[in-house]
């Protein structure tokens, strides 16, 4: 066959009409239609970029990504459809689960044609690499009029995540009358009104939607609602008809799991996803969802059978191999993790997931110098993430690197103090009996949530800019000044993963609540498994109530525990420890690791914790 230099009349024809069969979903006929292009014309860029989205569609991900690639390397395109097919390799690496790659191709779209829609792709990047400051710099500069409605919600989502509730709201009414006919406004109006505590009004945003085609993320967003207002009970029977109505919405089987479990149905909490996995075998997403319940539950066998099911029916899926590598490394098989990982990072080198586990693996294979390889990229790509700090300051403390100390040494970076009650109370002790009174009304759940540290109590949410409760108020008045003096003391260091993030002035007002909790722990077996906290910056133990066996325990159970992660890495002790005592504040690193061993006695340890961030203003380290 011979092969021309040059695509003619028929050539193009030939190019809509693959691209015609793709949008109508007729992938075979696409795929042959292209095929027989790139035969004749193997460097035609728009029917490589084109034979990549294909790839896309059929998911065959790894081809999809290189035929993009390539596309973007092959003369000719002008810079519109250059532009065009840096948007489209960003879409597919942020759908893949590569935010920093996606971001980069975003930029790329938009140096070449100020593309609004790569803004918007960029935006939500950087959403998803925790850089909120940012993606509002993107959303004022770059997007246009073609994307409102997103424009007003990407907005409001980084305002969120700032722990600007109050402005997240208000971003929402930019919306022009006829993008308010959109569910997702209304969705993200319930939600923000939510976060607020204006439960009436999210509810009233919401329940329209439940007659649409967005009626999941309505049940899922009216869930949380009553989650937020306590309504345990209406809030399962919504999630229970939201998996009836849509039985393989992951996002709704997951919330179900968990909030079944924490009312205190250990045995079935997960059978509707069990369930929906046995009906669909190969849905990948609801079969990661449950081995994460059924892990967090406890149920680590079961987690792994379904976990090995899932590699054998995609062997080369990441997700599954590096997961594999995880638990393997956890229970100190080690040489069976090393195989996976090796694996997982032949196939998806650029996956944050795989290079989590192989810093994970190697450090429980006392490899520090390969663990700090993987450290250095994760802290380079998401350099305000916290886990990958976490990983990081590991990864040094096992390579005995001094530098740790700098980052995640206690002395250096923790801070405890007793706080001085409000006015109108004659001690810290006595203010504290009447904050645990009323936290313990509150605390009327079963279990721990499935998604986090706590095992063997409970742990109920506060909503701090919300809050009514007069001793709950006079608690956050109390801890603001304690606050700022912490950040104040903070030293200049734009290199530092904690210090350079400090607001540029030192008043009280330069942090935000990112989230706000009470835990209570069961003597005997209550405990915190060792964790950071990934949405924070500054994050807190404040010691509500404290039974007496806690301060005499030659063993420090139900003390606050500093700077051991939860894997298996041999001659790693604590760092640091708290001992807890009524009305003493800990604030450390979100990014430091923490835990709590189990404490003897009948009693209950009571505690309130919270992330602040800092606000807008801030520079990146490095």
């Amino acid at each position: 066959m011979t092969i021309s230099s040059a695509p003619g009349t028929n050539d193009q024809q030939q190019l809509a009409a693959a691209h015609t069969a793709l949008t109508q979903g007729k992938l075979d006929t696409a795929l042959t239609l292209v095929e027989t292009l790139l035969q004749r014309l193997p460097a035609w860029a728009p029917a490589v970029h084109l034979a990549g989205l294909i790839a896309k569609a059929v998911g065959d991900l790894s081809r999809a990504e290189d035929l993009m690639r390539r596309s973007l390397e092959l003369p000719g395109p002008a810079p519109r459809a250059r532009a065009e097919y840096a948007n489209n390799l960003g879409n597919l690496l942020r759908s893949a689960g590569y935010p920093a790659a996606a971001a980069a191709a975003y930029e790329l779209a938009i140096e070449l044609a100020a593309l609004p829609q790569a803004a918007i792709g960029l935006a939500r990047a950087l959403l998803e690499l925790e850089r909120p400051e940012e993606a509002l710099q993107v959303i004022a500069t770059h997007t246009g009029a073609s994307t409102p409605l997103l424009a007003v919600l990407i907005r409001s989502e980084a305002l969120s995540q700032l722990g600007e509730r109050q402005a997240a709201l208000h971003a929402l009414g930019a919306v022009n009358e006829v993008e308010k006919t959109r569910s997702s406004f209304w969705v993200a109006l319930g939600s923000r009104l939510a976060a607020l505590g204006r439960f009436e009004e999210a509810e009233t945003a919401l329940l329209p939607l439940l007659a649409t085609s967005d009626a999941a993320a309505a049940m899922l967003a009216l869930a949380e609602v009553r989650v937020m207002s306590r309504d345990w009970v209406n809030a399962l029977e919504i999630l229970k008809k939201g998996i009836q109505q849509f039985p393989h919405s992951i996002e709704l089987h997951s919330r179900h799991a968990g909030l079944a479990w924490m009312m205190g149905d250990h045995r079935h909490f997960a059978d509707p996803m069990r369930k929906a996995l046995t009906d669909r075998p190969t849905h990948s997403g609801l079969r990661l969802a449950l081995v994460t319940a059924l892990g967090n539950a406890g149920l680590h066998d079961e987690a792994e059978q379904i976990l090995r099911a899932g590699q054998l029916l995609r062997p080369n899926d990441p997700h599954f191999l590096s997961l594999l590598s995880l638990r393997c490394a956890e229970t100190e098989r080690l040489d069976e993790a090393a195989q996976w990982i090796e694996t997982a990072l032949s196939i998806a080198p650029e996956f944050e997931l795989v290079r989590e586990h192989a810093t994970i693996v190697a450090l429980c294979r006392q490899q520090p110098d390969v663990a700090l390889t993987h450290t250095e990229w994760l802290t380079s790509r998401r350099p305000l993430g916290q886990f990958a700090w976490a990983l990081h300051t590991t990864a040094l403390r096992t390579a005995a690197r001094d530098e740790w100390r700098r980052y995640a040494d206690p002395s250096a970076v923790c801070h405890s103090r007793v706080l001085t009650p409000p006015a109108g109370y004659a001690s810290i002790e006595a203010f504290n009996a009447k904050l645990a009174d009323r936290l313990r009304v509150r605390h009327n759940l079963s279990a721990h949530p499935l998604v986090n540290s706590v095992r063997q109590g409970t742990q109920i949410e506060i909503l701090p800019e919300a809050e009514t409760d007069p001793i709950l108020r006079e608690f956050f008045e109390m801890i603001r000044a304690p606050i700022a003096n912490v950040i104040a003391s903070m030293p200049e260091d734009a290199t530092h993963p904690l210090h350079a993030r400090r607001a540029h002035s030192r008043e009280s007002e330069d942090f935000h609540f990112s989230g706000c909790w009470s835990v209570r722990l069961r003597g005997g077996s209550g405990k915190h498994v060792s964790h950071i906290h990934p949405r924070g910056w500054l994050s807190s133990a404040y010691y509500v109530e404290v039974p007496e066996t806690i301060a005499s325990d030659p063993n420090r159970g139900g003390w606050l525990r500093y700077g051991d992660p939860p894997y298996p890495i041999k001659d790693l002790e604590p760092s640091g420890w708290v001992q807890p005592k009524s009305g003493t504040l800990a604030l450390f690193p979100s990014y430091q690791w923490h835990g709590v061993e189990p404490f003897a006695g009948k009693g209950e340890r009571m505690t309130i914790a919270f992330d602040v961030v800092p606000r807008r203003g801030y520079s990146r380290p490095g």
